[in-house]
């Protein structure tokens, strides 16, 4: 699968902006609107889901686990590089995965705005426990400058971090439009989370 470039990425997360969003199966989904120090619209999205499932058959090979949960749904996730116990991972074992994800939108003014801020982190917290347990977090923060802005339509262009435009319509939810202003800056703050954790059948 190709890469996402940042612009990609910022338009893919603007379109939170547009969407209030709809709840995927089995997860939960919130949205909070706020205002900043300089009355600027805040806007932060999360999406949280849990798994949980025996492992009917594993791949070693190609990393593959089917889980079957407590419906008796057939479930196959792919185990990322990260889970470096893979092996330790037998039939009958009990796998939990909990996924979280939340986006945030903070409009800032060009004077308050820091560019150190820019840019991606990984962190990944192995477990010493009998069997593979552990957590990943990955944060990206992008940001773009605010291009043009129409209050009474509900319509602003960004500028993304590659020079590309895009045009994205404001849901009614985001108040204080009248203080945001050609120039200023909207860092979008994305972090992922999932934790893993494989035990033994009682």
């Amino acid at each position: 699968m190709k890469k996402m470039s940042p612009f990609q990425k910022l338009m893919l997360a603007s379109m939170s902006l547009l969407l209030t969003g709809m709840p995927a199966s089995h997860a939960a989904e919130t949205r909070t609107v706020l205002q900043s120090n300089e009355n600027k619209p805040v806007v932060v999205e999360t999406l949280s889901s849990s798994l949980k499932g025996t492992v009917v058959s594993i791949d070693y090979t190609t990393r593959f686990v089917k889980l079957k949960d407590a419906k008796g749904n057939m479930i196959i996730i792919e185990a990322g590089p990260d889970v470096s116990r893979l092996k330790e991972i037998k039939v009958k074992d009990i796998v939990k995965v909990d996924y979280l994800e939340s986006t945030a939108f903070v409009v800032q003014s060009a004077d308050k705005y820091v560019a150190s801020a820019e840019g991606t982190q990984s962190v990944i917290v192995r477990n010493k426990t009998k069997k593979p347990s552990g957590e990943k977090t990955h944060t990206e923060v992008i940001t773009a400058t605010v291009v043009s802005i129409k209050p009474e339509k509900r319509i602003i262009v960004l500028k993304g971090p590659e020079g590309n435009q895009i045009k994205v319509n404001i849901a009614p939810d985001v108040t204080n439009l009248g203080n945001i202003k050609k120039g200023d800056n909207l860092v979008v703050t994305m972090t992922r989370s999932i934790a893993l954790s494989v035990t033994k059948p009682k």
